[in-house]
């Protein structure tokens, strides 16, 4: 389980009688009244596990609609998605994440036997009694949730955790809108839907322009620093950002942008340096629109034309400074960051006096990164929720941790072989820990992380002879597709005061298996992505190598090929297919560093502030 440190006073799933434990279906032993007409994901669900647990029941969540949450199938999608719990920090169901959601977080409590005390949930697991829901049960339950919690169509891999036959073409799940916060609580940035198409992976760049200079109250505003514009231009405070987007998204690097002292010409949305407005979705999606403007009606925004690109670098719509290669390291000159999201639902709570800030009229440049395996085209949107806080209670600017240094210090892993890498992290002196993740791609299959004392890493990776500890790890992931955010609230905050900068370092490592442990699993030409980000990097992969940047194209030249299957698997093939012999083909590529989720990256992120005495 992640750990996740939102307060919870009480939720509405609290029951009075024990539900599960003496209806129909309520334990996971004897279920042979299942239903078997399922046309959706969320359809199985409804009979699976809300069913099949006795949770419809007249006493419970059916007809009594106990705790004011009606379970019945008429009832329960609209009883759960973005429904708030008792506290407002969950959801009943939160799409896009199983952690945010207090109904999962209940019965995967009870299933796995976790103590939901330290979680700060307050009630029991769920369902009381002595059912509970078996591990297909919650796998389903947790597959749905992930892949944006939809009503209908099936969510890729729900199939195998179904207690019956689920059929049907797999869909290109799409998450529930997010609710905007009220005018004088907080403000939604929407980024309108880019175009995915069937089967294919992409990574573009757009811009967005806003104007809440009506509408933001005075007492939210503070002076710009520097950073976003300098002190005659007025920012707006928050302390709390929800982030909901597509299950298809791979990551959400989401910044604003800040012309350069001598480029105030940059701030009007109309000057020749921003090019190509149109709507992203809406009644006229496609249309060319004026920025700041209602011009594309519902769910549309007016942006700047997508465009492949990695980290924004050389993006063509807009000002130049804007595609600088800082991006790919989180270090563009024009850019200040707001969120780095590599999940369809992302929290992020600031303690009371740490704050972050965002000019009050600007630009959102969205950096977007997805995948679309379904043989359906999709569009990838974005909500951006930020929560005002009062200038008056705050002290710390918050800082994000983007350690990319070593993006690429995986180096170069042959056929059949794997590879550790290791990198370090210092934090300032007085730096207080906030949140810590990692990322990695499909080859990552497990990163560590040590915090201090460590000694700091000398260079880069993998040549920085920098070693794992050998002591057990504070952070372990396993799943890059769903990697562990540690957060850190209250008395759990890291404070990091020593002189001494070992005391401040965290040490990372991550494994990544270029089909070692399952030859299956190796890195082929075959299937490498059909993706436009491939063409941007044949172009920029040469410029990048001469840089002294190891960045890996798509797939691989047929003199770096080795065999597939066959008798003479990992022999090398340069291309010809009989030298692996009856079965085999002159197929599997090495790994390394670059864009798409068949190559590589190595990235520790997070967020601090600093506690100046």
């Amino acid at each position: 389980m992640k750990i996740v440190q939102y307060a919870l006073a009480g939720f509405a799933l609290i029951s009075l009688v024990a539900c599960g434990a003496d209806a129909p279906g309520g334990s996971d032993v004897g279920r042979t009244d299942d239903k078997c007409d399922a046309d959706s994901t969320f359809a199985q669900v409804q009979q699976q596990v809300f069913e099949g647990q006795g949770c419809t029941a007249s006493a419970c969540h059916g007809e009594s609609a106990t705790g004011g949450l009606d379970l019945r199938p008429e009832n329960a999608y609209d009883s759960l998605i973005n429904v708030a719990a008792n506290s407002g920090d969950y959801m009943r169901v939160s799409p896009g994440e199983q952690d945010l959601s207090l109904l999962y977080q209940k019965v995967a409590a009870k299933t796995d036997g976790i103590d939901l005390g330290p979680l700060g949930i307050s009630g029991g697991a769920m369902p009381t009694g002595e059912g509970s829901l078996s591990q297909d049960d919650l796998s389903l339950l947790r597959i749905w949730i992930r892949g944006g919690a939809p009503e209908s169509g099936i969510v890729a891999g729900s199939q195998q955790f179904a207690s019956c036959d689920l059929e049907g073409e797999v869909a290109p799940n799409k998450i529930q809108p997010l609710p905007a916060p009220a005018v004088d609580e907080g403000v939604q940035f929407y980024s309108g839907g880019w175009t995915v198409p069937a089967e294919q992976e992409g990574e573009v760049c757009f811009v967005t322009y806003y104007d809440y200079s009506e509408t933001i109250p005075a007492d939210f505003r503070i002076p710009c620093g520097e950073a976003e514009g300098g002190p005659e231009k007025d920012c707006f405070v928050f302390n709390k950002t929800l982030l909901a987007q597509d299950p298809q998204s791979h990551h959400s690097i989401i910044d604003f942008y800040v012309p350069p002292e001598d480029k105030q010409n940059h701030y009007d949305p109309t000057d020749p340096v921003w090019k190509n407005w149109i709507c992203l979705g809406g009644d006229n999606d496609g249309a060319t629109c004026v920025p700041g403007t209602d011009d594309c009606g519902d769910r549309g925004a007016c942006a700047t034309a997508p465009t492949t690109t990695i980290a924004c670098i050389g993006y063509p719509n807009g000002p130049a400074e804007m595609g600088d290669v800082g991006g790919l390291f989180g270090n563009a000159a024009a850019r200040q960051n707001l969120v780095l999201a590599q999940e369809s639902s992302f929290r992020e709570t600031l303690p009371s006096d740490v704050y972050a800030v965002v000019p009050v009229t600007g630009f959102i440049v969205w950096d977007s990164h997805a995948f679309n395996p379904t043989t359906s085209d999709t569009t990838i949107e974005q909500w951006l929720n930020f929560d005002f806080a009062s200038p008056d209670a705050l002290r710390y600017p918050r800082n994000q941790i983007f350690d990319a240094d070593d993006i690429f210090g995986m180096g170069r892993i042959e056929p059949y072989t794997s590879n550790e890498a290791c990198g370090s992290f210092t934090m300032p002196k007085h730096g207080r820990l906030l949140s810590l993740t990692t990322h990695t791609h499909r080859f990552g299959k497990e990163f560590r992380v040590w915090y201090p004392p460590n000694a700091p890493c000398v260079g880069d990776a993998p040549n920085n002879n920098c070693e794992p500890p050998t002591t057990a790890p504070d952070y372990q992931n396993y799943d890059y597709a769903d990697p562990l955010y540690q957060r850190f609230s209250g008395e759990e905050i890291m404070k990091f005061d020593s002189d001494d900068s070992a005391d401040r370092t965290f040490r990372y490592c991550a494994f990544w298996d270029n089909g070692e442990s399952n030859p299956a699993e190796v890195r082929r030409e075959s299937i490498k992505p059909d993706a436009q980000t491939c063409d941007f990097v044949d172009t920029f992969a040469p410029l990048a190598q001469a840089g002294g940047l190891g960045l890996t194209a798509c797939g691989c030249e047929p003199e770096d090929r080795a065999c597939f299957g066959g008798p003479n698997e990992g022999m090398a093939c340069d291309g010809d297919h009989s030298v692996c012999g009856e079965g085999g083909v002159c197929d599997a590529c090495p790994l390394g560093g670059g864009v798409t989720t068949e190559e590589e990256m190595f990235i520790l992120a997070g967020s601090y502030y600093v506690e100046t005495p």
